[in-house]
């Protein structure tokens, strides 16, 4: 790759990068991309500060992966650039470079696509590490949440109860819709006290397109309390969305 950037990859799935980039878009439009040799991280926080967003690719995730710098970041205006960027065949790959001034996004299809942006300036904000104690820890179908999600379509606040070490129960609009480890929807609980707290319908449905990445979604929460969910992908790949309880 060129010599003259700091840091380049090439990622196995544009669709997926895109698809991630779309989840942190609903966030925040501009971030902070920071890139070392471990891999590339972006935490953000929704303006109204409801919500962050955590984003980790390990340097093993990438198929190249090239830093010349012991920590580099890229400052990301990401409306813009999913408004430019086409939509990526399953088979596509992107490639990615940056310097200190621009960085270049290429999809590489069966016609290779290249767009090169300015990087631009991002407040650094100092987004505190969380440390969040959970009473629940529910392992679940993300098919079977999306279908929730769906069915809950309206309800403006959506309740999320977890009773026992057996059902997930969420309710909104005078509907309620039971995932459970009888039907299968359900694959794991920890569980260590009933618990039952609401969230804005909107939030939860900002990274709603990350569960068609990952077969299983991880949920912890409390009472009136906020909500954590882990989307794994492949290559160790971790998004982390936590989200504030109604209020």
């Amino acid at each position: 790759m060129p010599e003259e950037y700091v840091v380049s990859f090439e990622y196995p799935s544009a669709k997926t990068f895109v698809t991630l980039l779309e989840a942190i878009g609903e966030v925040a439009d501009e971030v902070l991309a920071r890139f070392t040799a471990e891999g590339m991280r972006v935490r953000a926080l929704d303006p109204a500060r409801l919500s962050l967003i955590e984003l980790e690719i390990p340097s093993t995730a990438f198929t190249i992966y090239e830093i010349k710098q012991r920590d580099f970041s890229v400052g990301v205006n990401i409306s813009p650039l999913l408004k430019m960027l086409p939509k990526p065949r399953r088979s596509d790959v992107m490639r990615f470079s940056a310097d200190e001034m621009f960085y270049k996004i290429t999809i590489e299809g069966t016609v290779p696509e290249s767009f090169k942006f300015r990087s631009i300036e991002v407040p650094v904000e100092e987004i505190p590490e969380l440390s969040l104690e959970f009473k629940v820890r529910a392992v679940v179908l993300s098919k079977a949440f999306k279908e929730a999600l769906a069915t809950l379509e309206g309800s403006g606040v959506i309740e999320i109860e977890v009773p026992s070490a057996d059902h997930v129960i969420l309710k909104g609009g005078g509907s309620t819709v039971k995932l459970s480890r009888v039907a299968g929807s359900v694959l794991d609980i920890e569980f260590e006290e009933s618990v039952k707290s609401a969230y804005e319908e909107s939030y939860l449905g900002k990274v709603s397109p990350l569960l068609g990445l990952t077969d299983n979604l991880e949920l912890s929460l409390s009472t009136s309390s906020p909500l954590s969910m882990v989307f794994r992908l492949p290559g160790d790949v971790l998004v982390r969305y936590i989200l504030a309880p109604q209020a």
